[in-house]
């Protein structure tokens, strides 16, 4: 699977299992939230209604999940309008975290119906050859007519979904809390797996078996922020499957632009992991998103005629 298709299964598998009965949201103490009336940045007087309770119960599982639903296709179509330049970097590492080597790539990043497309435009800081250019300009163009096809894009969903479903009761969500960031209420859980549930396969068990932080932003159910780690070794199958060792590290945040939409700006993380008999060395990545812009065309066109 793709670094970025797992990304985006396990930031949304971890938000849909928020949803899930037996995960309630726990409700929030009759107090002030810690940073009420404060701002981490700028705040945009618009972003919370002006009567909203700050002191109100927590959302119900219910109430967010529909929130979600009902800003889901809209959100999908609001991405459309971006294009954003996107930097990935891994790294090999020996078990003391010293570099042994580093390969980068620069992309575009868009979407079509809801998926990601990343378009190649240079690796390790050199631009493609007209060669690598022109097949990199193909294999787009071969993205972009899969995702404009409905019937693939509504079977993609639902295999996703079948995803979510699967690990919709891995998690457990305690000490919730209501804080304001950037003037927005956001919800902040300690999570860690459900102990009633026996995970089943890598994805589950990796998410069972981790334990961290998770912020959500309670107007939108958008996810804001994860930070999860592994605080001990996990063997899948004895091991034959996968060994997931401890100190494996992921983080993902979310970022909200000034017209509503939400796109991710930060994926990273580090470990050291061996899967299917095949040994992968001590790695770092990170992926940053670090130049959003609206563009004036459909994506359809392509990044490569996009006029931003």
């Amino acid at each position: 699977m793709k670094r970025t298709e797992f990304r985006r299964r396990m930031a949304v598998a971890v938000l849909a299992a928020s949803f899930s009965a037996a995960g309630a949201w726990p409700q929030s103490t009759n107090h002030p939230p810690p940073n009420a009336g404060q701002q981490e940045g700028p705040r945009d007087p618009s972003v919370a209604p002006p009567d909203f309770n700050w002191h109100a119960p927590l959302p119900s599982a219910a109430q967010l999940k529909q929130r979600v639903l009902d800003n889901l296709k809209k959100s999908q179509a609001e991405q459309e309008r971006y294009v954003c330049k996107t930097t990935q970097v891994t790294q090999q590492t020996d078990k003391n975290g010293a570099v042994k080597k580093q390969e980068s790539k620069q992309y575009d990043l868009f979407f079509v119906n809801g998926q990601e497309i990343h378009e190649v435009t240079s690796k390790n800081g050199k631009p493609l050859s007209p060669e690598q250019q022109r097949k990199e300009t193909e294999r787009v163009q071969k993205e972009i007519q899969k995702d404009s096809d409905t019937k693939y894009v509504e079977k993609k969903d639902a295999d996703n979904a079948r995803q979510v479903n699967m690990l919709l009761h891995m998690l457990h969500y305690t000490n919730g809390h209501r804080v304001d960031l950037h003037g927005r209420p956001t919800l902040v859980y300690d999570l860690s797996g459900d102990p009633n549930v026996h995970p089943r396969g890598v994805q589950e068990t990796f998410l069972h078996d981790m334990s961290g932080t998770i912020q959500v932003d309670e107007l939108s159910g958008q996810l804001v922020d994860l930070n999860a780690h592994l605080d001990h070794d996990v063997k899948i199958g004895g091991g034959l499957l996968a060994n997931l060792h401890k100190g494996f590290w992921i983080h993902v945040r979310q970022q909200r632009y000034p017209d509503g939409v939400w796109l991710f700006q930060k994926v990273e993380g580090n470990g050291d992991l061996r899967a299917a008999l095949f040994f992968h060395p001590y790695f770092k990545f990170s992926q940053t998103m670090n130049d959003c812009a609206l563009t004036t065309v459909t994506t359809s066109q392509g990044a490569t005629t996009l006029a931003k």
